[in-house]
């Protein structure tokens, strides 16, 4: 069952591997943290992959399939 809810996303760097991360939330309110996270990928690729646009439109796709929204905006 699909909800209508929005989803916030925020894509990260991890410095000390120089890799992307996506952390997903649904509150609005405060900083979006690990904490208050309700998705976070793993380490998606390297900052200098060169397709690294389609990994990251990849892990948004299956954010939506496992937080069950359609509506996520990317920070």
């Amino acid at each position: 069952m699909q909800t209508n809810c929005t989803a916030l996303a925020k894509v990260t760097v991890n410095k000390r591997l120089n890799t992307f991360r996506i952390v997903f939330t649904f509150d609005a309110h405060n900083k979006i943290t690990v904490r208050n996270a309700a998705l976070v990928t793993g380490d998606i690729c390297s900052i200098n992959y060169k397709h690294a646009d389609l990994e990251i439109e990849k892990a948004i796709n299956k954010a939506k399939a496992v937080l069950r929204t359609n509506n996520i905006v990317m920070l």
